[in-house]
């Protein structure tokens, strides 16, 4: 009887071993195919260190867990790395940290980082993808950073985009090519804290709904010269917002006098608009440090400002 306990025993830890090295190899042949399909390594980190004789763990910018040994954060950030992302690189599935930002990728993001479900941050700004906002985005519940800025993404953001991605935090869309509305869906992105959508082509309305972000610290809306209106009275409700630039958004109207009562407010700018109307002379922004209104058809400014 004691024989077959440890024999069963036995058994369960060779199962497991194997079962370890299996996923290991897994993440390995992910890497290896990331690998080669990058066309240009100038800093030589694939030829001098990722070597197929050494744990992938040890490899310049694989970090693994301590008690599964899979790969969970991938930091490849500003090697002036050129090629595409391969496919097999969602088969990483213990990934919670993507980092690949600052290089030269090119063509768009597969669909198989849909696979990627324990992802939290996802940075791949300052490269040349292409296409629109992946839908797939939506399959990664625990995202919290999402980083887009500085490439050639185009389209309008899906209308149902914060609805899977209830976690995100910090979304960063500037510096693209994104086109349409804002919509209002946003709101329900409501643990959001910084949310850059400047230098795009979007259009409309600034939507009321950004409003109910109430955790928002940091809001970029400037240089999208598509936008019609004004400033939303609802944006006073950002109790907690101390950063707020919509410059040149061929804004129109007066600022709602419940933009110069966010108490958190430290640097507020609204200029290139054709604003228009009075400024309060006495602002309830008791942290403002920087409000800039050049270029408005502002009457009346106070001499306190």
């Amino acid at each position: 009887m004691e024989n077959l306990i440890l024999s069963f025993a036995l058994s369960i830890l060779l199962l497991n071993s194997f079962a370890l090295s299996l996923n290991s190899l897994t993440d390995k042949h992910a890497l290896i195919s990331f690998k080669n399909s990058i066309t240009s390594d100038p800093y030589d980190i694939f030829s001098t260190n990722w070597s197929q004789n050494t744990s992938v763990c040890n490899w310049i910018g694989v970090s693994c867990g301590l008690k599964h040994r899979r790969v969970t954060a991938l930091n490849l950030s500003g090697y002036d790395l050129i090629g595409t992302v391969a496919p097999h690189l969602g088969n990483l599935t213990f990934l919670r940290y993507l980092d690949i930002s600052s290089n030269s990728f090119m063509g768009i993001l597969p669909f198989e980082l849909s696979k990627l479900r324990r992802l939290k941050v996802m940075n791949v700004g300052i490269n040349s993808f292409t296409g629109e906002i992946p839908t797939w985005l939506g399959s990664l519940p625990q995202l919290e950073e999402l980083y887009l800025y500085s490439n050639s993404f185009l389209g309008w953001l899906p209308i149902d985009m914060c609805n899977n991605i209830p976690n995100i935090e910090i979304l960063l869309l500037s510096w693209n090519q994104f086109e349409g509305q804002i919509p209002p869906n946003i709101r329900k992105c409501t643990r959001l804290e910084i949310l850059s959508l400047s230098h795009n082509n979007f259009s409309g309305n600034i939507p009321r709904e950004i409003g109910r972000l109430s955790f928002l610290t940091e809001l970029y809306l400037g240089y999208n010269n598509g936008f019609r209106g004004g400033v939303p009275p609802e944006m006073g409700n950002l109790s907690r917002l101390e950063i707020l630039n919509i410059d040149n958004a061929s804004l129109t109207g007066t600022i709602p006098s419940s933009v110069f009562n966010m108490s958190s407010l430290t640097i507020s700018s609204f200029s290139y608009n054709s604003l228009s109307g009075n400024i309060p002379t006495f602002l309830n922004l008791p942290e403002l440090e920087n409000l800039y209104l050049d270029d408005n058809k502002f009457t009346g400014i106070s001499s306190q400002l």
